[in-house]
């Protein structure tokens, strides 16, 4: 079986999380590289592999050295950075030919999305978010079964997420708007809109919301409704 060449863009404490896993599946994907400025977060995803038995990958600290290095040697990239990151390197690894599996949000405003998605079309290559609700099996059938109409029409969707986030991530860029685009809801509430706009399977033609900052820069707690196209209601 032909294995899946992938880098690691980013090696901060979520991609390491998602190493964990990551290195128990290298029967499909080799991670080949790793990549990261700060050097403490390189030495500590090299460790990962250390204490799993394997030889760790080289590592780089500049996304641009690493394309200009082993860029065609690379089937694909898995970029975990501060989302206001990912425009920018995601365009960079398309245009280099790869495809990319990038964590979420995709940006951090709709002009740069679209830009993402016309550099897709235009090399062919995949784009993948990493949105956990629609890409588990458990959503796919639920969108299936929507679409078929097996389970009647939408009249309303309601979703809520909590999470202790503004404790967890005070003194992080997850609090800097510059670096972060957004507070709770736009990082992990974006797991929920996600998978609600995926089961909805329809454009928004209304949407109001609040948020309150709580002495932050940022959004710690947000609520916003909204009706769909077809007239289905929304509350998040």
């Amino acid at each position: 079986m032909l294995k899946t060449r992938a880098a690691l863009i980013g090696c901060g404490g979520m991609a390491r999380n998602h190493l964990n896993q990551m290195l128990q599946q290298l029967d499909t994907t080799n991670i080949v590289a790793l990549c990261d400025p700060h050097p403490e977060a390189l030495e500590a995803s090299v460790q990962k592999f250390i204490d799993a038995g394997l030889t760790p990958p080289p590592t780089w600290v500049s996304l641009e050295s690493l394309l200009v290095d082993i860029g065609r040697e690379l089937d694909a990239v898995f970029i975990i950075t501060p989302h206001a990151f990912h425009h920018d390197q995601t365009i960079a690894c398309l245009e280099a030919g790869l495809d990319v599996l990038l964590e979420k949000p995709m940006a951090v405003n709709t002009t740069q999305a679209l830009s993402m998605i016309e550099t897709r079309d235009r090399t062919g290559r995949l784009l993948v978010i990493a949105f956990q609700g629609s890409l588990s099996p458990e959503v796919r059938t639920a969108v299936k079964l929507l679409r078929a109409g097996e389970l009647g029409p939408i009249l309303t969707i309601n979703a809520i997420a909590w999470q202790g986030w503004k404790d967890v991530t005070t003194g992080t860029w997850r609090q800097e708007p510059a670096l972060s685009g957004g507070g709770f809801l736009f990082d992990t509430g974006a797991h929920m809109l996600n998978t609600v706009a995926d089961l909805a399977g329809e454009p928004f033609v209304e949407v109001a919301a609040w948020t309150d900052p709580r002495g932050t820069p940022v959004d710690i707690i947000g609520t916003a409704i909204g009706r769909l196209a077809s007239g289905a209601l929304v509350t998040f």
